[in-house]
């Protein structure tokens, strides 16, 4: 999955109340995750977002980023390419 792709889904996760999400990776593990947050390496670096060029954001779109998750209590960074399948884990009843 691309970044912009992580993007969309999380917010569709978001929107839709997501009580957990279930990550499957290319090595064949699944993350049952409880939080999630998609790490922004722009955002840690100066912060000069104003001056991106066209270029620059496509480039941005084509970037590997991380994936942070807290599971069992327990904090990992997933980096974003080795995502296949991002799956809505509902409440429970």
């Amino acid at each position: 999955m691309t970044r912009n792709e992580i993007k969309l889904a999380l917010r569709q996760m978001d929107d839709r109340g997501a009580y957990s999400l279930r990550l499957f990776l290319d090595n064949q593990t699944t993350v049952l995750a409880h939080q999630w947050y998609l790490e922004d390496a722009e955002q840690a670096q100066a912060g000069d977002g104003e001056a991106a060029a066209d270029g620059e954001k496509a480039a941005e779109d084509e970037k590997e980023g991380l994936l942070r998750v807290v599971a069992r209590g327990r904090q990992a960074l997933i980096s974003i390419s080795r995502i296949v399948l991002i799956e809505m884990v509902p409440p429970p009843l």
